[in-house]
Protein backbone atom coordinates (compact mmCIF):
# COMPACT_ATOMS: atom_id res chain seq x y z
CA UNK A 1 0.00 0.00 0.00
CA UNK A 2 1.34 3.66 -0.91
CA UNK A 3 1.26 5.93 2.14
CA UNK A 4 1.17 9.76 1.03
CA UNK A 5 2.49 11.89 4.62
CA UNK A 6 2.51 15.33 5.08
CA UNK A 7 3.26 17.04 8.41
CA UNK A 8 2.28 20.29 9.42
CA UNK A 9 4.55 20.96 12.86
CA UNK A 10 3.15 23.53 15.16
CA UNK A 11 6.33 25.74 16.35
CA UNK A 12 9.94 25.30 16.30
CA UNK A 13 10.79 22.82 18.83
CA UNK A 14 9.78 20.41 16.65
CA UNK A 15 12.33 18.89 14.47
CA UNK A 16 11.82 18.52 10.51
CA UNK A 17 14.64 15.94 10.92
CA UNK A 18 11.86 13.33 13.10
CA UNK A 19 9.12 14.15 10.44
CA UNK A 20 11.46 13.07 7.21
CA UNK A 21 12.67 10.07 9.23
CA UNK A 22 9.04 9.66 10.14
CA UNK A 23 7.53 9.67 6.46
CA UNK A 24 10.68 7.35 5.35
CA UNK A 25 9.95 4.59 7.49
CA UNK A 26 6.05 4.74 7.30
CA UNK A 27 6.32 4.92 3.46
CA UNK A 28 8.35 1.60 3.38
CA UNK A 29 6.40 -0.01 6.17
CA UNK A 30 3.00 0.54 4.81
CA UNK A 31 4.52 -0.82 1.34
CA UNK A 32 4.58 -4.00 3.33
CA UNK A 33 0.67 -4.21 4.17
CA UNK A 34 -1.60 -5.01 1.72
CA UNK A 35 -5.70 -4.16 2.24
CA UNK A 36 -8.04 -5.39 -0.49
CA UNK A 37 -9.73 -2.12 -1.83
CA UNK A 38 -7.10 0.22 -0.84
CA UNK A 39 -4.03 1.23 -2.77
CA UNK A 40 -3.20 4.50 -1.14
CA UNK A 41 -3.55 6.19 2.31
CA UNK A 42 -3.29 9.66 2.55
CA UNK A 43 -2.00 11.10 5.82
CA UNK A 44 -2.51 14.89 6.97
CA UNK A 45 -0.26 14.83 10.20
CA UNK A 46 -0.20 18.04 12.62
CA UNK A 47 2.31 18.28 15.86
CA UNK A 48 0.93 20.69 18.08
CA UNK A 49 3.24 22.83 19.59
CA UNK A 50 3.55 26.95 20.51
CA UNK A 51 2.60 28.26 17.56
CA UNK A 52 0.04 25.68 16.40
CA UNK A 53 -1.50 24.16 19.89
CA UNK A 54 -3.44 22.05 17.59
CA UNK A 55 -5.52 21.11 21.20
CA UNK A 56 -8.80 21.22 19.27
CA UNK A 57 -10.95 17.81 19.37
CA UNK A 58 -7.14 16.18 19.04
CA UNK A 59 -6.91 12.31 17.33
CA UNK A 60 -7.51 10.78 14.29
CA UNK A 61 -10.90 12.61 12.25
CA UNK A 62 -11.81 13.36 9.08
CA UNK A 63 -11.65 9.85 7.52
CA UNK A 64 -12.31 9.68 4.09
CA UNK A 65 -12.60 6.92 1.76
CA UNK A 66 -12.99 6.48 -1.94
CA UNK A 67 -13.48 3.04 -2.94
CA UNK A 68 -13.43 3.95 -6.45
CA UNK A 69 -9.98 5.64 -6.13
CA UNK A 70 -8.97 2.87 -3.76
CA UNK A 71 -7.91 5.90 -1.33
CA UNK A 72 -8.42 7.32 2.23
CA UNK A 73 -7.58 10.12 3.35
CA UNK A 74 -7.10 10.67 7.01
CA UNK A 75 -5.84 13.80 9.17
CA UNK A 76 -4.05 12.75 12.66
CA UNK A 77 -3.73 15.93 15.33
CA UNK A 78 -1.35 15.17 18.18
CA UNK A 79 -2.19 17.87 20.68
CA UNK A 80 0.98 20.08 21.64
CA UNK A 81 0.02 18.85 25.26
CA UNK A 82 0.61 15.19 24.31
CA UNK A 83 4.02 16.17 22.55
CA UNK A 84 5.07 18.18 25.21
CA UNK A 85 5.01 15.18 27.52
CA UNK A 86 6.62 12.31 25.86
CA UNK A 87 9.42 12.09 22.57
CA UNK A 88 7.83 12.03 19.78
CA UNK A 89 7.25 8.13 19.39
CA UNK A 90 5.38 8.42 22.70
CA UNK A 91 2.78 11.47 21.60
CA UNK A 92 2.39 9.69 18.12
CA UNK A 93 1.77 5.46 19.04
CA UNK A 94 -1.88 6.02 21.00
CA UNK A 95 -2.73 8.51 17.27
CA UNK A 96 -1.14 6.07 14.65
CA UNK A 97 -2.77 2.87 16.41
CA UNK A 98 -6.33 4.78 16.50
CA UNK A 99 -5.45 5.75 13.02
CA UNK A 100 -4.63 1.92 12.32
CA UNK A 101 -7.71 0.49 14.39
CA UNK A 102 -10.27 2.93 11.92
CA UNK A 103 -8.41 2.49 8.65
CA UNK A 104 -9.34 -0.95 8.90
CA UNK A 105 -12.80 -0.57 10.28
CA UNK A 106 -13.39 1.46 7.14
CA UNK A 107 -11.88 -0.16 4.56
CA UNK A 108 -12.19 -3.93 5.96
CA UNK A 109 -14.89 -4.74 8.27
CA UNK A 110 -14.82 -8.51 7.38
CA UNK A 111 -11.13 -8.86 8.51
CA UNK A 112 -10.68 -5.59 10.88
CA UNK A 113 -8.87 -7.19 13.60
CA UNK A 114 -6.13 -8.33 11.15
CA UNK A 115 -5.97 -5.46 8.96
CA UNK A 116 -5.50 -3.23 12.28
CA UNK A 117 -3.04 -5.32 13.67
CA UNK A 118 -0.75 -5.53 10.39
CA UNK A 119 -1.20 -1.74 10.32
CA UNK A 120 -0.46 -1.20 13.79
CA UNK A 121 2.73 -3.12 13.53
CA UNK A 122 3.57 -1.23 10.58
CA UNK A 123 3.40 1.86 12.64
CA UNK A 124 5.16 1.00 15.37
CA UNK A 125 8.26 -0.41 13.23
CA UNK A 126 8.05 3.31 12.00
CA UNK A 127 7.82 5.00 15.04
CA UNK A 128 10.89 2.79 16.30
CA UNK A 129 13.20 4.60 13.82
CA UNK A 130 12.01 8.03 15.68
CA UNK A 131 14.91 9.45 18.06
CA UNK A 132 14.06 8.88 21.79
CA UNK A 133 11.81 6.07 21.06
CA UNK A 134 14.34 3.52 22.55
Amino acid sequence: MRLVLTCRLGGPEHSPATTVTLRRALKASFARVEVDGLDEVDVHLTLGGTVTSAEGHGGVHHLRYSAARRRLTVNVVVPASEVARSAPAGALAPHLCTMSRRIAERCAPGDADAVAHALAVACREALDTLPGSG
